[in-house]
């Protein structure tokens, strides 16, 4: 069974996009688990209502507002689900992605692999335009997170489908006065310990940069949450995989965390 989790805060008018393509899957081996971050726009009562309807189980967490990395924290110990996919409030699946996973993790599993295998990871388009997220260049059978953002140049975002049992050994550190930690951490992490992909060039995961979203607020994202980004690009400029050019963008970057955190560390 696949998890499909989504944190959630204040997107009630956003959800049923996403709940509209997950009635609609081809296959319904999969749980939603919802972790609503603190939402008071009415969140829970639609939640409530489409667990009475659906041809699919929900699960539904509310809790204080810590922000996205605390949630996936409580999302993977609560997950049932062999697999974990994030797919957040404001994005869809297209209606065959489940039944999509399913044939590609049994084809997975009965690989032989030398490596540890962290997972599946697709492709993203955007909704709106259908251009597919990242280069579309020829990929290998197997890449970890590092491989694939600087030695094959997918920089943008992917649809990355985690065992979760990979996940509950790297949780996300909790860091107090800070909401927000780049996911990348995380999936560099699990990149240096050994963990790949199987890649799949095929995009499930429908998405589109909101207004109210994180990448269009990088700036003032940054700025509250500094504690969280300083760690990532401390971390990262130790990563033999990343470019000298880029662990310089990094480490000016950490310059700009400490200039944010004067006074207030």
């Amino acid at each position: 069974m696949i998890t499909i989790f989504t944190p959630t805060y204040n997107r009630a008018y956003m959800l049923p996009n996403l709940y509209k393509s997950l009635c609609e899957q081809t296959s319904y081996n999969f749980e939603w688990l919802v972790v609503d971050d603190g939402s008071t726009d009415g969140t829970e009562k639609l939640i409530a209502a489409w667990k009475q309807e659906c041809p699919f189980g929900i699960t539904y967490i509310k809790t204080e507002n810590q922000g996205k990395a605390s949630a996936i924290n409580v999302g993977v110990q609560n997950a049932n689900g062999k697999l974990f996919f994030i797919v957040d409030s404001d994005d869809f699946l297209t209606n065959d992605a489940i039944g999509d996973i399913d044939s590609a993790e049994k084809e997975l599993s009965s690989k032989k692999a030398a490596f540890p295998v962290a997972g599946l990871c697709y492709r993203r388009r955007n909704y709106n335009t259908g251009v597919v997220i990242a280069a579309p260049v020829p990929l290998p059978d197997f890449a970890d997170s590092l491989e694939l953002a600087f030695e094959y140049k997918q920089a943008g975002d992917k649809a990355e489908i985690f065992y979760t049992d990979v996940l509950r050994q790297f949780p996300f550190p909790v860091i107090p006065q800070n909401k927000f930690i780049p996911e990348a951490l995380v999936w560099y992490r699990i990149a240096a310990a050994g963990y790949k992909f199987c890649t799949v060039d095929r995009a499930i995961y429908m998405c589109e940069y909101i207004e109210d979203g994180y990448t269009k607020n990088f700036s003032a994202n940054l700025k509250r949450n500094w504690r969280g980004f300083r760690l990532f690009y401390k971390e990262a400029m130790h990563y033999k995989q990343i470019p000298l050019l880029t662990k310089i963008i990094y480490f000016i970057r950490v310059i700009q965390c400490n200039f944010y955190g004067r006074g207030k560390s």
